[in-house]
């Protein structure tokens, strides 16, 4: 026995169980190691958390709160805490889903307004970068995970994906992936058909123009995969069994969100949805600025020149996704898609957004090269690209200064910040909030809602109330319908109290005047047209509902309602003699002189119904910068901006006096509406210049009517 103990073994069956104890110990890792991407997702998590949501005692400083869009942002959580859903209850661009996932940390916290500013976006920028990781898995799986990983560090830390653009992307590679699925037979039409059904309902509950990029990225996908696989004659069957299952689940689908919002057949969450993405390009356009356009046409360029190589360096006979011809043509067709979006609200941020499918596509082919040395070249050019074409949202200091942050809670607010809700503001800004939500309380219940004019919706959180109105965001009333909406929704909840931000009158001011103005998030023009212009029928629908109380703050009043001055209210219109004709536009820059309008002493607002023609490249581009110029028999001139829908007869109102003076209408004694004698118009001309090189010249302006309109009041 002692012999056998002694015994050398075999070396053959030592070396063997050597080895399968080696694997035993290290099978767990190995089974992780093919999706040791995932730690990429990790750690973007870790450095975007919020340390607020982990320590509610946390004070958030906001030194500039005149971000229009922090009105929404504060407004949504707000909302979706008192069970208030876009698609149910207001209109958005953004989808109820969006709310949802943007309002879980506030939710979860307490709602209030120094919680939401750090978190709104915490939980859809995760899903953003889960679904950039999804995507990649899609798009590369034949990669080996460490490409992969690289490729996510980098398309989040420099290009920041949001999940608007991220699930855009990811829409994109299931789609692509699943019609090959079908054309190949791994994929029965009719699953696939009910997934892309699904999908697309999903990317509307989103956003509303993802789910048109949803359904764009559907038929590209098709039309591309049709191209790559068009020498099988099958294929034809199966996509069409793939598409009549899509169109068929996209029916149910319908009528199941139909049901959760309103009614089974009632399309008004579709009606909202398609009638703001549909405005977006003609009321909300914003000039290019030179960086915007080396931005956009470098990533166009270079992305051009990636797919090129691609498709000069691919391999027949190889199954990789990204070397067929249907990812290649569909990949580049859907991403000038997205990117021509860029074109329209044109400032850096928008063009940073619309370019990021495009670079995550020219990303992946750079990280799919299997020839070492490709390989190697391809991922060194994303390496060295990437920090000097993006921008660096997450360092390593995020992690050091999140530590930081949960273990010494900044809980008083630093020297020149006083504290409202959690939140440092400058003190006038604080005082101003204070003061709203002072005679908000005093004139509204708990359960009541309030109006804000124009946009200012973050009074609703300030003041515990809901804002009424059936947008979320009211300065986007632009149009009939779109304003009728909002109206809608101001008559479905009637708000005892009001607040009426007016615009000033810029016309001398200094930039350090209007910069302290916007600091205090005070009422300015929307991209230069004057609130009163963008959404006239909301101010008159206001008029004839609230006068003024009091004097709140600078640039702020308080109304109460008064619904006898819808009965009491009247307008009488007069033509102004103006010569009602068509002008054909020649040039880029064209000015039209209408003549001298007969213009009565008694008059307040200038009307003009106009059609502008333009042919049918504006929807590739966007609309040129249409104004008024006002000539006074003072001498004075006033150059007012306005925007109008493409081919659309459209009645165009103008205050053709200083902008604060507005506010006095809301006054119940109609003597004090006018505190200052008024110079007669003696000329009115039509100026339409382009915003920048995109601008589409319109072919024709027609002048349909021209009127002064007065308003009388009678007593009570």
């Amino acid at each position: 026995m002692l012999d056998a103990m002694t015994e050398r073994p075999n070396p053959v069956v030592s070396d063997a169980s050597s080895a399968e104890a080696q694997t035993a110990g290290r099978r767990p890792i190995e089974r992780l190691a093919p999706y040791s991407d995932f730690l990429a997702v990790l750690l973007i998590v870790v450095a975007s958390l919020p340390a607020a949501w982990l320590s509610p005692r946390t004070l958030v400083v906001v030194p500039n709160p005149g971000f229009i869009d922090d009105n929404w942002h504060l407004d949504a959580v707000f909302k979706a805490s008192r069970g208030i859903w876009i698609g149910r209850d207001v209109a958005f661009t953004h989808g109820p889903l969006f709310q949802w996932l943007s309002s879980v940390p506030g939710r979860s916290m307490g709602v209030s307004m120094g919680g939401i500013y750090p978190t709104w976006n915490t939980v859809p920028v995760w899903c953003a970068v889960l679904f950039a990781f999804f995507t990649l898995r899609l798009l590369l799986p034949e990669q080996p995970p460490w490409k992969r990983f690289l490729l996510l560090l980098l398309l989040c830390i420099f290009w920041g994906p949001s999940l608007r653009t991220a699930f855009a992307t990811f829409v994109f590679a299931v789609f692509l992936r699943g019609w090959y699925a079908v054309a190949e037979g791994r994929a029965k039409p009719y699953v696939f058909g009910c997934v892309a059904a699904l999908v697309c309902a999903i990317a509307f509950l989103v956003a509303a123009d993802q789910g048109i990029y949803a359904m764009a990225a559907l038929l590209v996908t098709l039309a591309a995969v049709a191209i790559d696989t068009r020498h099988r004659m099958q294929g034809v069957r199966k996509f069409s069994l793939a598409v009549l299952s899509i169109a068929a689940g996209s029916a149910v689908l319908v009528i199941v969100i139909n049901s959760i919002f309103a009614k089974p057949f009632d399309l008004r969450f579709w009606r909202d949805s398609f009638a703001q993405v549909s405005a977006y390009r003609w009321a909300t356009p914003f000039a290019m600025t030179a960086e915007g356009a080396v931005h956009l046409f470098a990533t166009l360029i270079a992305a051009a020149a990636i797919f090129l190589l691609r498709a000069w360096t691919q391999r027949r006979g190889n199954s990789a996704i990204t070397q067929r011809t249907g990812f290649l043509l569909g990949g580049f067709v859907f991403a000038l898609i997205v990117m021509q979006s860029g074109l329209v609200r044109a400032d850096t941020g928008h063009i940073v957004s619309a370019c990021f499918v495009m670079i995550f596509l020219a990303g992946a082919i750079l990280f799919s090269f299997e020839s070492p040395k490709l390989s190697l070249a391809a991922v060194l050019v994303a390496l060295l690209c990437s920090p000097f074409l993006g921008e660096a949202a997450f360092r390593p200091s995020s992690l050091t200064q999140l530590y930081g942050q949960v273990r010494h809670p900044l809980t008083r607010c630093p020297a020149g910040f006083t504290e409202f809700d959690r939140t440092c503001y400058a003190p006038a800004f604080t005082e101003m909030l204070r003061s709203a939500a002072g005679y908000l309380h005093q004139y509204s219940g708990t359960s009541d809602s309030i109006v804000v004019f124009p946009y200012q919706t973050r009074f609703g959180i300030a003041s515990r109330r809901n804002v009424a109105g059936g947008l979320m965001q009211p300065y986007t009333a632009s149009g009939v319908d779109l304003a009728q909406l909002e109206i809608a929704g101001l008559e479905r909840a009637p708000a005892p109290a009001a607040l009426y931000l007016p615009d000033p009158d810029l016309s001398h001011w200094s930039d350090r005047e209007i910069a302290y103005w916007r600091n205090l998030d005070l009422s300015l023009p929307v991209d230069g047209v004057t609130n009163f212009t963008r959404t006239t029928e909301v101010w008159f629908w206001l008029l004839h509902h609230y006068r003024s109380e009091q004097q709140l703050s600078l640039g702020v009043v308080g109304l109460r309602r008064d619904d006898s001055r819808a009965a009491r209210i009247s307008m009488q219109s007069q033509p102004l003699g103006l010569t009602a004709q068509t002008y054909p536009i020649n040039e880029r820059s064209s000015t039209i002189d209408l003549g001298v309008p007969n213009w009565p002493a008694n008059a307040d607002f200038l009307r003009l119904r106009l059609t502008v023609r333009y042919g049918a490249l504006w929807k590739l581009r966007k609309p040129e910068r249409m104004q008024v110029e006002i000539t006074r028999a003072n001498g004075s001139q006033t150059l007012q901006w306005f925007v109008l829908p493409p081919n659309v007869s459209t009645d165009v109102w103008f205050y053709p006096w200083s902008s604060p003076d507005l506010v006095d209408y809301f006054k119940a004694d109609e003597s004090e509406w006018r505190p200052s004698p008024r110079s007669a118009i003696i000329r009115l001309r039509l100026v339409a210049t382009p915003l920048d090189w995109i601008s589409q010249t319109p072919d024709a302006i027609t002048l349909e009517s021209a009127d002064a309109v007065g308003l009388t009041m009678a007593l009570q």
